[in-house]
């Protein structure tokens, strides 16, 4: 005999909020500023997958040298708490429809945790911090009813494992060329990938550095033609295609790629790229019933509204813009006017206007 579902609680121990944003990278944290100014009580619920490398920001404007990732979380949170947004660590493990609202339970993650694999060099003071900033009090597991969400629940899968990972990603481990191509400038680079994106990426570092080499990072070899192998070796850069063994490193310095070959060759680096797919973290957003596009990525309009009204999502989960802090911090802001409009009164929108987006 199956054992009865549990009751739902009931409504007077359910938080009511006007917004809930899930994810504490740069569009979530943009979406929570932004609906504290606008005098709605919201709730972010920062999961710590991202934002929490040695990743220095170079290429944000206002920042001439440059603004470690880390650093941009904790001034997040402090200019959105600064406007009455409540922060909490958690993950968020179910998201449903309830009428015209969202109810949203969030459970607390382990002091020194993350949920997103093990914890970076930035975790240690994260719950101290963010006591700092007016975390919720500590406690069990809680419910949440909300007027609008927004996904912020950013990409997993840039980096594959290995022993001292997290301390090389942003100092001599990357993966975009735009983020950090300038730092790599006359360095010995190794791009690890095997399709058309990582021959793309090899070929066009050719701009900051003159030596680069591709390993293919998986046994097949690569999955490219002939020619696109012909234009390597045109531009003087060497393929290999087999998988890697070891990423040698020391104290977040990439040292060397070790080939999963007969001689395990060992090929000396500075700095290693990693071009692979990213699947979107789009969990909730399945749950909620939002459209995902063949990726995985929630689908969006160019003011980030999803399929449902009153959801709205921004950032690396959606596919309109590159994977940059300025795209994202200009997502979450669009995120939070189009959620705000949505709590309007009819009366607050536009003349012909009935329906809230």
């Amino acid at each position: 005999m199956n054992s009865p579902e549990p009751a739902p609680k009931p409504e007077s121990a359910t938080r009511k909020l006007d917004c809930v944003v899930v994810g504490g990278g740069a569009a979530g944290l943009s979406a929570a500023v932004n609906m504290g100014r606008m005098r709605r009580s919201v709730l972010l619920v920062d999961e710590r997958d991202r934002f929490r490398w040695q990743h220095m920001i170079h290429n944000y404007l206002g920042f001439p040298d440059g603004l470690p990732a880390a650093e941009i979380r904790r001034l997040g949170w402090r200019q959105a708490a600064r406007f009455g947004a409540e922060l909490l660590l958690g993950h968020v493990t179910t998201a449903t429809r309830h009428g015209d609202r969202f109810r949203l339970r969030i459970e607390r993650l382990p002091e020194g945790g993350a949920r997103g694999g093990a914890p970076g060099p930035t975790v240690a003071r994260d719950a101290e911090i963010a006591r700092m900033f007016g975390e919720v009090p500590p406690g069990g597991p809680i419910e949440v009813l909300a007027r609008t969400v927004i996904l912020a629940t950013g990409v997993f899968g840039h980096f594959p494992e290995f022993p001292g990972r997290d301390d090389c990603v942003g100092r001599s481990l990357f993966w975009c060329i735009h983020c950090d191509g300038y730092e790599s400038i006359d360095r010995v680079v190794g791009v690890v990938g095997h399709d058309e994106d990582a021959v793309q990426t090899a070929l066009d570092l050719l701009v900051f550095t003159s030596r680069v080499t591709i390993v293919a990072g998986r046994p097949e070899g690569f999955e490219v033609p002939a020619s696109r192998l012909a234009d390597l070796a045109a531009s003087g850069i060497t393929a290999h295609p087999c998988a890697v063994a070891e990423y040698e490193n020391r104290d977040g310095q990439m040292r060397a790629l070790v080939l999963d070959d007969p001689g395990r060759t060992r090929i000396p680096v500075e700095q290693v790229y990693t071009v692979r797919r990213t699947w979107a973290a789009s969990e909730l957003a399945r749950q909620l019933g939002l459209e995902l596009n063949a990726l995985g990525q929630i689908v969006v309009t160019s003011e980030q509204h999803t399929n449902v009204p009153g959801v709205y999502a921004a950032g690396d989960a959606t596919s309109l813009h590159d994977h940059q802090v300025s795209a994202a911090v200009h997502e979450g802001n669009q995120a939070a006017c189009g959620a705000n409009y949505h709590l309007y009164r009819p009366a607050q929108r536009a003349p012909g206007d009935t329906a809230a987006r």
